[in-house]
C-alpha cells in the first residue's frame, strides 16, 4: 500500500502542477466516470494539483465535481452501430465537428500548457484529432509527461490490432507517450501479447490493477427486509434489450418471491425505449424503475444481486464490493464485455450469460436461482490497487523532476 504522507512529500516544489486528461467519449459513461475518480485521487493527495479534462461528454454536470477539477467541454459525439462518429446535438459534417475538436484540443495544451497529459482509451483521440496536440507538446514542452491509460480488454486482438494500425497508434506512442498505464492485470489479460505490441511500447507498459472509486460514505438509503435486484446498462445507449427482456418475466417471478427489483436506464437509452419501458416497471409488482443513478456504489451496496451488461467501471465495482452478479454482455459493436466476462467467470468474480442465450425464460430463471444461493464472493484473485499505484507513478514524476533539477545545479 502507498502511504500518503511519501507521496505529498514527492510533489513537485515549484509551480503548482497541471494536470490535462483526454477522456474519451460518444458512448457511455465509463470513461469519465474512471477520469474523474483518478483525477478526485489524486487530487487528495496533491492538494496544490489543477485539474483539467478535456471531454465531449454532456454528462459531466451528472456527477459531484472534485475540487479543482475544471471541464473544457468539447463538441458531442455519437456513435453508429457500425462503430462511425457523428456530431450528438447539431446539423454539421463531423469533418467539420472534428476540425473543431482538433483546434479545441491544441489551443488548450498551448494555452494550459500541462506538466502531465493523461490520456483516455485512445492515443491519438478519437478519429486521430488528439495528434497535433501530442505533436505539439513533444515540440515545445518536451517535459511533459504524455500517459496513455488504456482498460484491461480494448476489443478482440484482432480488431483491435487492425484498427490501431489504421491509426498508427503504435507509432504515436512509441514517438509521443512517455508511459502506458493498464487498468488491470497481466494474468487475466496480457496486453502486450493479445494486441502484439512492439518491444518500444512495451517497454513503457505497466499494470496497475483495477481501477475503482473509493467507497462513498454515504448513509444507507433503504431499511427494507427485502432483497433487491439492481438491473443496470450503464449509460444505457444498448441496453434496451437486456431491460426489456429482464420485465418479460424475471422481474414478476422476483416479485412472486418477495424480493424488489430496481431497473436503472441510462441517460444515453433513447427516449421512446425509456418510456415503454417505465411504463412496464410500472405494472409490474415491487418494481422500480430510476431513468439515472447518481450514486451507483449505493446501489450496488444495498443490493443482494446484480444484473449488468459488465461495462469496465461496473465490473469492478462489483468485485470491489464483492457482489454476485450475473453478466450479460454486449456484442457490437466491441467485444471487450464479452471477453472480460469470459475471463472474469473464470476467477469466479461473476457469472455470464451469453448475449446469444438471452431470453425471457433462461433470465428469469438465471436471477431466481442466484437470488436464492447470493452470499458474497469471497474470491481474493482481482487486484483492486489500481488508484493507489496510479498515484505512487504519479508522485514518482515529481521526485524524478527535482533530482534532474538537482543534477543540473550541481
Amino acid at each position: 500500500m502507498v502511504r500518503t504522507a511519501d507521496l505529498q512529500n514527492a510533489a513537485h516544489s515549484g509551480e503548482a502542477p497541471r494536470v490535462m486528461a483526454y477522456c474519451h467519449d460518444g458512448v457511455g459513461l465509463g470513461h469519465l466516470r474512471r477520469t474523474l475518480t483518478i483525477c478526485e485521487h489524486l487530487g487528495k493527495l496533491y492538494p496544490q494539483c489543477s485539474f483539467l479534462v478535456a471531454t465531449g461528454t454532456p454528462y459531466f454536470p451528472l456527477f459531484r465535481q472534485p475540487p479543482r477539477v475544471d471541464c473544457l467541454k468539447l463538441p458531442a459525439l455519437a456513435k453508429r452501430a457500425d462503430g462511425s462518429y457523428y456530431s450528438k446535438y447539431m446539423n454539421i459534417p463531423f469533418e467539420r465537428l472534428r476540425n473543431c475538436r482538433v483546434s479545441l484540443l491544441l489551443q488548450a495544451v498551448q494555452s494550459y500548457e500541462p506538466d502531465v497529459l493523461l490520456v483516455d482509451k485512445a492515443p491519438v483521440g478519437v478519429c486521430g484529432e488528439l495528434l497535433p496536440a501530442l505533436e505539439w507538446l513533444r515540440r515545445h514542452r518536451p517535459d511533459t509527461r504524455i500517459v496513455f491509460g488504456m482498460r484491461d480488454i480494448e476489443d478482440d486482438p484482432d480488431a483491435t490490432i487492425r484498427q490501431w494500425t489504421r491509426l498508427g497508434a503504435q507509432r504515436v506512442i512509441e514517438e509521443c507517450f512517455d508511459e502506458v498505464w493498464v487498468y488491470g492485470m497481466r494474468c487475466v489479460f496480457d496486453v502486450a501479447a493479445e494486441y502484439c505490441f512492439p518491444r518500444p511500447v512495451r517497454r513503457k507498459l505497466s499494470y496497475t490493477g483495477y481501477v475503482t472509486r473509493e467507497p462513498c460514505r454515504h448513509p444507507v438509503r433503504t431499511s427494507s427486509d427485502q432483497r433487491t435486484v439492481l438491473v443496470t446498462v450503464g449509460g444505457g445507449t444498448d441496453g434496451e434489450r437486456v431491460l426489456t427482456t429482464y420485465l418479460a418475466s424475471a422481474a414478476r417471478q422476483i416479485a412472486e418471491a418477495g424480493a424488489v427489483s430496481i431497473l436503472v436506464g441510462g441517460p444515453d437509452l433513447p427516449r421512446a425505449a425509456a418510456e415503454r419501458l417505465r411504463q412496464a416497471a410500472g405494472r409490474t409488482p415491487s418494481t422500480r424503475w430510476l431513468d439515472y443513478e447518481s450514486c451507483m456504489s449505493c446501489r450496488i451496496r444495498e443490493s443482494d444481486l446484480i444484473v449488468s451488461m459488465g461495462g469496465y467501471n461496473t465490473m469492478c465495482e462489483l468485485a470491489q464490493q464483492r457482489k454476485p452478479a450475473l453478466i450479460i454482455p454486449r456484442t457490437k459493436p466491441r467485444l471487450e464485455q464479452t471477453i472480460r466476462a469470459r475471463l472474469w467467470e473464470k476467477l469466479g468474480a461473476v457469472s455470464a450469460l451469453p448475449g446469444d442465450e438471452l431470453n425471457p425464460d433462461v433470465l428469469a430463471e438465471r436471477v431466481v436461482q442466484m437470488l436464492g444461493n447470493s452470499t458474497r464472493s469471497t474470491t481474493p484473485r482481482v487486484d483492486m490497487q489500481g488508484l493507489d499505484r496510479i498515484a505512487a507513478r504519479f508522485g514518482a514524476f515529481w521526485a524524478e523532476e527535482r533530482g534532474s533539477a538537482t543534477a543540473v545545479r550541481v
